[in-house]
């Protein structure tokens, strides 16, 4: 099992957060319009590669904006293909975020579970694209 609980003074309660809150609605919402009009702009001008430096950028901090906004640009500015490409940069940039960030905030015990099972996925991952025709 990948996580497990080593003992402990007691439970952990998380704060009570409110389910109708504003604020990562808001947040959400100001990224997604910043990252859709920098990948329509980039991929315009610059072409597919700033698509794909775009994606990277903000599947680095936030997945769901970078793949929303790759699929947007399909049929307009980029191909379905190029578009795969995309959320498929966006991914391993978030995943690489993560694994750094959890590197740089804890201790080997707390990082290398994660590192193992995003291997195991991204293992996975590459198998089943391997079986993929036309891919």
């Amino acid at each position: 099992m990948l996580l497990h609980r080593h003992g402990g003074d007691g439970d952990v309660v998380p704060p009570a957060r409110s389910p109708f809150d504003l604020g990562p609605l808001l947040v959400f919402a100001i990224l997604f319009a910043i990252v859709a009009t920098a990948s329509a702009v980039i991929a315009t001008y610059v072409g597919v590669q700033g698509l794909l430096a775009t994606s990277a950028i903000s599947g680095a901090v936030d997945v769901d904006v970078a793949v929303l906004s790759a699929l947007r640009l399909v049929g307009t500015s980029t191909t379905a293909a190029m578009a795969a490409d995309a959320v498929l940069i966006a991914l391993a940039a978030n995943a690489l975020s993560r694994l750094v960030i959890a590197a740089a905030s804890g201790k080997v015990r707390f990082w290398m579970p994660l590192v193992v099972a995003t291997g195991i996925a991204a293992g996975l991952s590459a198998f089943v694209f391997s079986l993929a025709p036309g891919f």
